[in-house]
């Protein structure tokens, strides 16, 4: 049984990809949920040491983790899908702090992240675009160094302001996926380019 401290790597705990408030209410869900079989746990290593920490690392800058595993029990109780990478220990909802966009130890980052959507789309980068939208923007733009089968822009207001970020990573072939989904896409995915993606917040 492995313990919910055990590092996942520098900046990420076990307790952090299997934590659910949802579970938290019931015993018996908290049991499984926190409880991974051992090859669940390899996976969110895997998701951590080739996606998570690589842009926790480069941003300087915590992520928050708000959905990550889900036990089968959890994922059916959620109405999740069941091919949800999520259910494999593949993928996390991310998020970071509003603090991000006015942090002294992000300015360069957040410099970088702007300069590069403008390079990219010939545009600046919107002053109202939310914190998430920038953890969306970084991935996009490093897709091809990045160990990622999706990155979603999920929910939220509209484009630009998402109310989290899915990332997903697995051993078999990358995708490299770029997804939206919300009220502003009919809440139906749209997969567009770098370009496109990043268009969305100019």
């Amino acid at each position: 049984m492995p313990e919910l401290s055990m590092p996942l790597s520098k900046n990420f705990a076990l307790r952090e990809l299997v934590r659910s408030s949802t579970a938290e209410r019931d015993d018996r869900l908290k049991q499984e949920q926190e409880n991974p079989p051992i090859e669940i746990v390899h996976s969110l290593r895997y998701l951590v040491d080739t996606a998570l920490q690589p842009i926790r690392g480069k941003l300087g800058f915590p992520i928050r983790i708000n959905s990550g595993y889900r036990s089968p029990l959890l994922n059916k109780l959620v109405g999740g899908s069941a091919t949800s990478q999520h259910c494999k220990g593949e993928a996390a909802d991310c998020e970071l702090s509003p603090r991000f966009m006015k942090a002294p130890e992000t300015a360069d980052v957040r410099q970088e992240i702007k300069t590069g959507v403008q390079a990219i789309t010939g545009k600046p980068l919107r002053p109202d675009v939310n914190e998430n939208f920038y953890l969306f923007a970084y991935i996009c733009m490093h897709l091809d160094g990045l160990d990622v089968d999706q990155v979603i822009h999920e929910y939220g207001d509209d484009f630009g302001h998402p109310s989290w970020i899915h990332i997903s990573a697995s051993n078999r072939q990358d995708k490299r996926q770029i997804m939206m989904i919300g009220k502003y896409t009919h809440k139906r995915y749209i997969r567009p380019s770098v370009e496109e993606a990043l268009a969305y917040g100019t």
